[in-house]
């Protein structure tokens, strides 16, 4: 069975474009849609022993009815994807990473929409994107429907792991890949060449370009070139608590700049 994609809802224009997004991921890849909720009691009384008491419906209604929302926008956009709601009590952070375990793809809104009760943003879409089992989108900007699914590469295994999702992602959209190699000016060559021929191998049909980029921060030259991208995908150091440093500067730069969707590849 193909994992599912897996949304993150919160009611905000942001959490729809993400719904949309990733209604737009499953199809081609014969994968469901799951869009996900997280629900907070303010009260920790409200939930003796992590479970609400009876008589609650009321309370959880009004997130139900995002989630019902986001499955009809994700049906419109999409009307050929299969969609389940979850809804599940506790912290977004943490619930959205436990589904990463079973999901193929994370999605979550921008994290420029801060300050909406229950959103999926900001220090929230930074910590999954760190501590998910799966590949993480974050979506933001406008992706350009023509555009090459952009790739940072260098000798990492983080990159390896960008390369396989950027490679999948192309085969099943049609698209062209854009290795970019970001060096610094001290640089030596580096293996990104045969590292990209080998995926290359592996998927024949996708076309692929190769561009080697002198900047200082790889993350800011990936954001410039964003604009007319698809998505930009780039790997991850590890999984754990410390979101920032996981992630390096590389990710925090694009999750805070760049004009597209953003995948942190795992």
């Amino acid at each position: 069975m193909i994992p599912p994609v897996v949304a993150g809802v919160d009611g905000s224009a942001e959490s729809l474009a993400a719904v949309r997004w990733a209604a737009a991921q499953a199809r081609p890849r014969g994968s469901g849609l799951v869009v996900f909720r997280a629900e907070r009691f303010a009260d920790p009384d409200l939930m003796p022993h992590g479970k609400p008491p009876a008589g609650t419906d009321l309370v959880l209604e009004p997130g139900y009815r995002l989630l019902r929302q986001a499955a009809d926008e994700a049906r419109r956009a999409v009307p050929e994807v299969r969609v389940r709601m979850c809804l599940r009590l506790g912290a977004a952070a943490g619930l959205l990473a436990a589904q990463s375990a079973e999901a193929g793809l994370l999605v979550l809104g921008s994290p420029r929409a801060a300050g909406v009760r229950g959103a999926v943003t900001g220090s929230v879409a930074l910590s999954v994107a760190a501590s998910a089992r799966c590949p993480v989108a974050v979506v933001r900007g406008c992706a350009d429907p023509e555009g090459p699914v952009v790739v940072g590469v260098d000798d990492s295994g983080g990159s390896e792991r960008a390369l396989a999702f950027a490679f999948e992602t192309a085969d099943v959209h049609r698209a062209v890949v854009e290795a970019v190699h970001v060096r610094h000016d001290d640089d030596r060559e580096s293996g990104v060449g045969e590292q990209v021929e080998a995926w290359s191998r592996k998927y024949p049909a996708v076309p692929v370009r190769v561009r080697a980029v002198r900047a200082r921060s790889a993350g800011r030259a990936l954001a410039g070139i964003s604009p007319g991208a698809r998505l930009v995908v780039v790997g991850s150091r590890g999984r754990g608590p410390v979101a920032g440093g996981l992630l390096g500067s590389t990710g925090n730069g694009l999750l805070a700049h760049a004009s597209c969707p953003v995948v942190v590849a795992r």
